[in-house]
Order: structure tokens, then C-alpha cells, then sequence
């Protein structure tokens, strides 16, 4: 097949970009692409084929490929090489879909092998991947070929993650950045730090001194929402075998408040762990709680099953709103919970009542957030739903101003 392909090429000028495509375009009719398609994609990046180990054999009679990415990229301008390479890959697979698959498969065979390739040729590498990337040819899931312990632990993938990346982000924004890892489930970049240098001292300095800062905020951002999203998880779990377990309906209450105690230590151990603020910790602990909830499968029971898990649990929430701040911030993150839960969208008022009843709300902090505090989403409905529970709440107060001037 090799032999094939550089006998194709034999009278086409290595810059003649047009014709060298035509030809292999042309020549997918005879020749069996799809049989020998990663022996055609290891020829067109690494100009030869990898054998058994991870070696590149070059061809005795005609050396290296001519149109492949360590020939292109090799110049004065690695990167305009590469981009150039990156053409040629899309319009070859324009024709034979089947081929996109298969390069995204031999990349990631190709990226086991970086021990083996030189510095060089490692660099042309992590730009060419990095351009496909960027055209969105590529995803970046083949990234995790690099996670295996003997290319991390010397920083071997590390250097190529570093200047792929530096590539992405000339055209891409760390949002979509962010976006891409998640989409092809790459995992967290410190995976592909050697073993002993995973903290988040090695990482900033580390793209401090590459002068990639965003790729620090990115991480510290990732770090912030995995913590959050562990520790609602935790205050679900600890609900969830609570409710496993087999007691008797008067040792029920006991069960709830030890379960509550639970939870309360859980807060407060995170809070210090993260240095998290209450109005920080009071919107996950709702989170972690109404994800406890089996609900049931009839619209006509979600309402009871919400009030009755905000009654049980309501002591945690209490405790984590001991400042008009956290009150106001589990009130706005509860207009957005139910917002875009719709089981509960039309319950809103009636939620809003039971955090009342439960001493999780105070009167001033409902009609705060009636006044100047509701966020826009569903803001009519939801004002609507509370509007005589804050109409009683103001005359309250008016009745206790008017006490204390007599």
C-alpha cells in the first residue's frame, strides 16, 4: 500500500497541493482506503509507518512522505506548515467520510508513541493536532492516549498538551476550551502532569511560566465547581441511605435528626475546606437535598414530597442562614431552582411558605426579595405565587412599627 501511494505521487510537484489531492482523491477507487487507513494516516503524518514499539520506518527508496505533517511542519514556520497539512487531511476526507473515524483512531495510536518520536517531531505533532482542532476536524479525545504513565511521568505529555494548547487558544476562547474537554471527557489537565507534580502549585506555575494564564482560571474555575458539585453529591448520599434504612416509625424523628447532624458536620467541614462563605454553602446543601427526592411518577405528588422534604431537612438550611446574605441567596437560588424544575415551578409560593414556617426565611428577607431582590427568571409568575404571603408579611410589619412608636 505504501509502495502504491508514493508511486501515485512519483511526478507531482511537493508543491502542488491541487494535484497531490486529486490524485489520492482519484485513487480511492482502486485503492482500499478503509482496509489500510491507518497505515494512510501514519504515512501522512509521520512520512513513514509506525512498526511494533512505536519506531517510524521510512521508505528505502523514496525516504519520507513529501506531503506528510513532519515534512511540511519542519520549516522556518511550524505552524503555517501545519495549517497547510490540516488542509489537505479535510479535503482528502471530504470525499471518504469513513476516513474522518478512522484518522481520529490512528491519532490517537499515533499519540501513544510520542516516546519515541524526537522533540521536533513531537512539536509538529501537537501543532498539527492542535490546528485540526481548531477547524473542529478533530476532537480532543484522543488527548487521553496520553495519560498512560510512561508518557506523563518524564512530562512528555505534558509538553504536548502545552503546546497543543497554545495552539487552540490562538483562535479559541478558554470557554470553548472548556467546552471541548468536557465533550470528549478528557478529564482534568492535571492528568496529564508527571504523577508527583498533580497539585495545583505545580499546574500554575507551570502555565505561569508558559504564560498561559487563562489555562490557571480555567482550572482553578473546574477545581471550584467539582468541590461544589462533590459536596452536593455527598448531601444526597448521606439522605438517600437514611432513607434505606429499616427503623420503626417512632425511631423515624431520632433518624432525621441524626441524618440532619450529619449533613450539618458535612457543611461546616466543607465550608472550612473550601473557605466557603454561608451564602456559598446554603444553595448546595438545597441542591444536595432536593436531589435526595425519589419523585414520584404522578404530577399531583410533587408538591407534598417537596414540602416534606424541606420540613425534615430544614434545621441544615436554618443552620446555613443565620445572615440576611445566605437568606437571600437560598431565596434567589430557589426562584431558579424551581424555575427551571418543572415540577416544582408551580409549587414556588407554597415552598416560599414552608422555609417560612420552618424559621429557614424571616419576614424581612421575603420581602426584600419581593421588593428588589427577585431575579428576572420567572420573576411575574413567582411574585404573583407569593404576593398574599408578602402582603401579610408587610402588614405584620407595619402593626409591629406601629407598636413600638406607641
Amino acid at each position: 500500500f505504501r509502495d502504491s501511494i508514493f508511486q501515485l505521487i512519483e511526478n507531482v510537484d511537493p508543491t502542488d497541493d491541487s494535484k497531490f489531492t486529486s490524485v489520492l482523491d482519484t485513487a480511492g477507487n482502486t485503492l482500499d482506503y478503509r482496509r489500510y487507513g491507518d497505515s494512510f494516516f501514519e504515512l501522512f503524518v509521520t512520512g513513514g509507518l509506525i512498526a511494533p514499539g512505536g519506531i517510524i520506518n521510512y521508505d528505502e527508496e523514496y525516504g519520507k512522505f513529501p506531503f506528510s505533517l513532519f515534512v511540511l511542519a519542519s520549516g522556518d514556520d511550524p505552524l503555517a506548515g501545519a495549517k497547510r497539512w490540516g488542509g489537505l487531511i479535510v479535503k482528502l476526507t471530504r470525499r471518504y467520510k469513513y476516513l474522518e473515524r478512522m484518522f481520529a483512531e490512528s491519532t490517537e495510536h499515533i499519540l501513544k508513541h510520542i516516546h519515541r518520536y524526537t522533540e521536533d517531531e513531537n512539536k509538529m505533532l501537537a501543532i498539527g493536532v492542535g490546528v485540526l482542532v481548531t477547524d473542529a476536524f478533530l476532537t480532543l479525545e484522543p488527548l487521553k492516549a496520553l495519560q498512560e504513565d510512561h508518557l506523563t511521568k518524564d512530562g512528555l505529555a505534558l509538553r504536548f498538551l502545552t503546546d497543543m494548547l497554545r495552539v487552540f487558544l490562538m483562535n479559541n476562547d478558554i470557554n470553548q476550551l472548556h467546552k471541548s474537554l468536557v465533550r470528549a471527557k478528557v478529564g482534568r489537565l492535571t492528568e496529564f502532569f508527571p504523577p508527583n507534580k498533580r497539585d495545583e502549585d505545580c499546574f500554575a506555575r507551570h502555565f505561569e511560566a508558559e504564560d498561559m494564564p487563562v489555562l490557571i482560571e480555567l482550572h482553578t474555575a473546574t477545581l471550584t465547581l467539582a468541590r461544589r458539585n462533590e459536596f452536593v453529591d455527598e448531601v444526597s448520599s448521606i439522605l438517600r441511605d437514611a432513607k434505606e434504612e429499616d427503623i420503626d416509625d417512632d425511631e423515624e424523628a431520632e433518624q432525621i435528626q441524626a441524618t440532619n447532624l450529619k449533613v450539618a458536620r458535612a457543611a461546616k467541614a466543607a465550608m472550612r475546606a473550601n473557605k466557603w462563605e454561608q451564602h456559598d454553602t446554603v444553595s448546595l446543601a438545597w441542591d444536595g437535598i432536593m436531589n435526595a427526592v425519589n419523585w414520584s411518577y404522578k404530577s399531583e405528588q410533587f408538591e407534598a414530597q417537596a414540602l416534606v422534604q424541606i420540613k425534615r431537612h430544614s434545621p441544615v438550611l436554618e443552620m446555613l442562614t443565620t445572615e440576611p446574605k445566605s437568606e437571600i441567596s437560598l431565596l434567589k437560588h430557589v426562584q431558579l431552582y424551581a424555575y427551571n424544575e418543572p415540577r416544582l415551578t408551580k409549587y414556588f409560593g407554597r415552598i416560599v411558605l414552608e422555609l417560612y414556617n420552618t424559621d429557614v426565611l424571616s419576614d424581612s428577607a421575603i420581602i426584600f426579595w419581593a421588593t428588589k431582590g427577585a431575579k428576572p427568571e420567572g420573576k411575574s409568575g413567582f411574585l404573583k405565587q407569593t404576593e398574599a404571603l408578602v402582603r401579610k408579611l408587610e402588614a405584620m410589619e407595619d402593626e409591629d412599627d406601629s407598636e413600638d412608636e406607641e
